[in-house]
């Protein structure tokens, strides 16, 4: 239940028309998630593909076999 209420804000350099560069990978996650307290392994973290688009995303985190929290993560501009 802890898990499930975060939300992280991810800010990352974009250029012209709101284009990223780069990504948000379950490893950028799992940093988030490292900062926040929880030890959680990258590969508990259920990111089919990287983060490539500005704003709001849901990413499931595989806490045990029968139990997984969705986390919220946000990607802005960064200042």
């Amino acid at each position: 239940a802890r898990i499930g209420g975060l939300r992280f804000v991810a800010p990352r350099k974009v250029g012209e028309n709101d284009q990223m560069y780069g990504s948000v990978t379950n490893g950028d996650i799992a940093d988030l998630l490292k900062a926040k307290g929880f030890d959680i392994d990258r590969r508990k973290i259920l990111l089919p593909d990287a983060l490539k688009t500005l704003g709001e995303s849901s990413v499931p985190v595989k806490l045990h076999r029968d139990v997984t929290a969705q986390v919220r993560v946000t990607i802005v501009k960064e200042a």
